[in-house]
């Protein structure tokens, strides 16, 4: 008896050999979840949708999906991609950032296999914990540079990296500053956190997002972080923060002259705001 135990015991450390030295020959590996390297091959991301974006306001409209602060909620994420690709007549989308918990690569190759299920052109900041650890790396090596701006024929739209201390080296306010100044076009500001956010933002910098936030130029700042809904004006500039994506939550912005209309997508409440003029 205690023979045919030992070799059934054998058997099992054979097997349990065998699978894991097949799986560690097929299986792509990573040394580290902290480590720089990405599973996923897409590269470039940002300038990819950038080179998508054609004809905004062509029926003088413009039309933004704006989702955020996915995390780990990958059902969710899923589940509002579906929802996005559903949806006609999209100029392009918005990744507000945090969609990862730590800045680990394994993070952002989960997110990145539902990520590219978008079919429009999609455009992402880094939030605060993607800029953890290796994260603005693996960030940089996925979307590029997370401060950057384009134009349309009636507006610039502004891509700010906001996310300090977490990456002070990717935390740009001067560039943000001459961005706006040098546009001769209203701005609209994409951000990670509220640029009124007094626990990250103090001193200078703070003034200088004051300046921002009250710029005849800014006529519509967006940030998520926080996660839940806020709408409010602060010096005439509409502030939006986008609700995290915990219960399917997105929103949906279309802009014609000087309104802004919000669709709340999860229960198809509509709110709207006025623009500087």
């Amino acid at each position: 008896m205690k023979n045919k135990s030992h070799n059934i015991f054998l058997l099992i450390v054979i097997a349990l050999f065998i699978f894991t030295s097949i799986f560690i020959a097929c299986a792509p590996l990573q040394d580290s979840p902290f480590s720089e390297e990405l599973l996923r091959t897409e590269r470039d991301l940002n300038k990819k949708s950038l080179d998508r974006i054609l004809n905004i306001e062509i029926d003088g409209k413009i039309r933004i999906a704006i989702f955020t602060d996915s995390h780990l909620n990958y059902k969710e994420l899923d589940q509002i991609i579906f929802q996005i690709n559903q949806t006609a007549n999209l100029d392009f989308n918005v990744n507000l950032g945090d969609f990862t918990n730590s800045g680990y690569n394994m993070e952002y190759n989960q997110f990145l296999d539902s990520f590219v299920g978008l079919n429009g052109p999609t455009l992402s900041v880094t939030g605060n914990h993607d800029a953890l650890g290796a994260g603005p790396v693996l960030f940089r090596k996925a979307f590029g540079d997370s401060n950057y701006w384009f134009e349309s024929d009636t507006k610039r739209f502004i891509f700010f990296h906001s996310a300090v201390p977490e990456d002070s080296e990717g935390f740009k306010p001067d560039w943000l500053k001459k961005s706006v100044d040098e546009s001769v076009k209203p701005v609209i500001i994409f951000s990670h956190a509220q640029l009124r956010d007094s626990e990250r933002f103090t001193g200078n910098v703070a003034q200088m997002f004051s300046d921002i936030v009250a710029s005849p130029k800014v006529i519509l700042i967006l940030n998520g972080h926080n996660h839940i809904f806020d709408l409010t004006t602060d010096s005439g500039t509409a502030m939006l923060q986008a609700p995290s994506t915990d219960g399917s939550e997105w929103l949906l912005i279309e802009i014609q002259g000087t309104n802004a209309s919000i669709t709340k997508m999860k229960t198809g409440e509509i709110v709207s705001v006025t623009l500087k003029n």
